[in-house]
């Protein structure tokens, strides 16, 4: 009688694959440098006073750190010891024998060895040296859908745009499936997909910080779902399964994030810069940290100390992008000459507000909610003061919030002017009453809505799409309004850009998560948020010292601007007289 699973007897290790036993590393995607001298002093200063005789116990604070860091929702993060650590929780949770997983061919070695030791099936989706969406549109009735992106060993990557009608197919269906967005390569890439996570509760985002933080020795990752999902994965983690050592290592590694971030930067350039000058291979189209070379250029490199990783039956290898001196050494090796680095841009992000930014919204707003409150409480006396006074006391960035807030306070004040009710409250706001406005919102948005179906067609685009493209800024929406409003604002605007709206309470501001996710979608180095209201501004400082190595500016717009501006900010009338100087700054 068997004393295991009968399945297992056929289920090989994992081994290395062969290779060269000397040689430079150039065949684990390893990033090209180790860690500054800087944070590598403060970690070896924590290690040598770290008690080695405790159980690690900072799981939970570096945990909830992280979780502020990428703007995702209570309990929307686990850590864990490596991404293939996650993706085995994902497998044991969500796989019973039998069922399958659909996952890139060619991919990651390690993924049929996850899947079949839960009892799953492998379903290879065939993507060549591309990534075609067909044959994914083809595996959706899988129990489970791994995308890697960038792939391995490929570099294959799609955008999130293209990547969305798939995502958007899989929520659709009756049993949707469960889609892991494997971003162990996402740092090297144009763009991230972090913007999917809290669109679809169905999709869980995967990261190592392998390469992001130079890590790979201390076997770090993360994951990123809906706090639901999250959590049930979080009951099947080992209770002090991330080593002390580890925990510490990611502190550090995130004090000194700045100080990681311009080497990895420097790939995607020297990857461009080594795929050209082969006179004698191909490069498969890559957005990882790594080339898939045909015909296999491995024994020429091996002949010249460099280790690569060889792809049996493919006639390729992958090699990894090194530093600049290994990679003319690749370069030589297989006939080449690598050129001199090219001058790079900097990654700028504008993220604009919709209402009194790209849109001349107040007459719009302020008449539906004197309309709903109108209807809802007669008797409040009501005027376009009455609205602007919630708006600079913070908080009421909202407007079905905003019409909660004035029918709570009414119920205390009684029917009165409440201008200098709030006035008085600024420095206090109503934190006593946010039970019963949370109870009023629900009729307060249906009214507000029913209203706004009218006065929508008071607004209209304070700038055109060519204004905003001519800036030569990555565009993008960080906005009040809940979903089917942005929906509107859109049909407004007459374009439509990638955004973050108020669909769950994390997102609303002066909660800082929406802005947090932009700057990481899109990789920025620098954000400029456009806003003009004293929530724009609070989001705006929020996200600052949560990512302070990423360097971050306010421009407050509107009528109200000096009210809520800090002498650092820059101020304009409107987006219209802002965009010029954009437009002038050099990249």
């Amino acid at each position: 009688m068997s004393l295991l699973r009968p399945d297992l007897n056929d289920l090989p290790a994992y081994r290395r694959p062969p290779e060269p036993k000397e040689g430079l590393r150039l065949h684990l995607n390893e990033p090209p440098a180790d860690w500054p001298p800087a944070a590598r002093a403060a970690l070896l200063d924590r290690l040598v006073r770290m008690p080695f005789h405790r159980y690690p116990e900072r799981q939970g604070e570096l945990t909830e750190r992280l979780r502020r860091r990428l703007g995702a929702p209570e309990g929307g993060l686990l850590l864990g010891p490596s991404s293939g650590a996650l993706l085995d929780l994902v497998a044991m949770a969500g796989l019973s024998p039998g069922e399958t997983v659909a996952i890139p061919e060619p991919g990651f070695s390690l993924y049929p060895l996850l899947i079949r030791r839960h009892g799953g099936r492998v379903r290879p989706v065939p993507v060549g040296e591309g990534w075609p969406l067909a044959p994914w549109e083809a595996a959706l009735e899988a129990r489970q859908i791994w995308l890697t992106l960038p792939n391995n060993p490929t570099g294959a990557w799609i955008s999130p745009q293209e990547l969305e009608p798939l995502l958007q197919a899989a929520a659709a269906r009756p049993e949707p499936p469960l889609v892991v967005l494997d971003e162990a390569y996402a740092e090297f890439a144009p763009a991230t997909h972090r913007l999917a996570v809290d669109r679809f509760p169905n999709v869980l985002l995967l990261r190592t910080f392998s390469k992001a933080l130079a890590s790979a020795a201390w076997r770090l990752g993360y994951l990123v779902g809906d706090p639901a999902l999250v959590g049930k994965l979080a009951t099947l983690q080992l209770p002090y399964s991330l080593p002390a050592a580890s925990l510490e290592a990611l502190d550090v590694a995130l004090d000194f994030a700045g100080a990681f971030d311009p080497g990895i930067r420097e790939v995607p350039d020297r990857r461009a810069r080594l795929a050209a000058a082969l006179p004698e291979h191909q490069a498969a189209p890559s957005e990882a940290n790594f080339l898939y070379l045909t015909p296999d250029p491995a024994a020429p490199l091996e002949a010249a100390g460099l280790k690569v990783r060889r792809l049996p039956g493919a006639g390729a290898a992958r090699i990894t992008v090194g530093d600049e001196a290994a990679t003319a050494r690749v370069a030589k090796a297989l006939g080449g000459s690598l050129p001199p680095p090219a001058p790079q841009k900097r990654r700028r992000l504008l993220a604009l507000d919709i209402d009194g930014v790209l849109i001349d919204a107040d007459r719009s707003f302020m008449e539906a909610v004197a309309r709903a409150l109108a209807e809802l409480r007669p008797a409040l006396p009501w005027s376009d003061a009455t609205f602007r006074a919630f708006k600079r006391l913070g908080g009421f960035n909202n407007d079905f919030r905003l019409t909660a807030g004035a029918l709570a306070l009414a119920e205390v004040c009684g029917d009165r002017d409440l201008v200098p009710v709030l006035e008085a409250a600024t420095d206090r706001g109503f934190s006593e009453f946010e039970s019963r406005m949370a109870a009023l919102e629900p009729a307060a948005q249906t009214v507000v809505q029913r209203h706004y179906a009218d006065t929508i067609q008071m607004e209209k685009p304070v700038v055109a799409l060519a204004e905003l493209e001519a800036t030569g800024w990555d565009l993008a929406v960080l906005t009040g309004r809940p979903p089917e409003e942005l929906e509107l604002a859109w049909r407004v605007l007459g374009f439509r850009f990638p955004a973050v709206c108020d669909a769950a309470p994390h997102l609303r501001k002066p909660e800082p998560a929406g802005l947090l996710q932009l700057a990481d979608a899109f990789r920025a180095e620098e954000v400029l948020f456009v806003g003009d209201t004293v929530d724009d501004a609070r989001c705006l400082r929020a996200a600052a010292a949560l990512r302070p190595e990423l360097a971050w500016r306010f421009a407050a717009v509107g009528g109200d601007r000096a009210r809520f501006a800090a002498p650092e900010d820059l101020q304009f009338a409107s987006l219209s007289d802002l965009l010029p100087m954009l437009t002038e700054e050099p990249a």
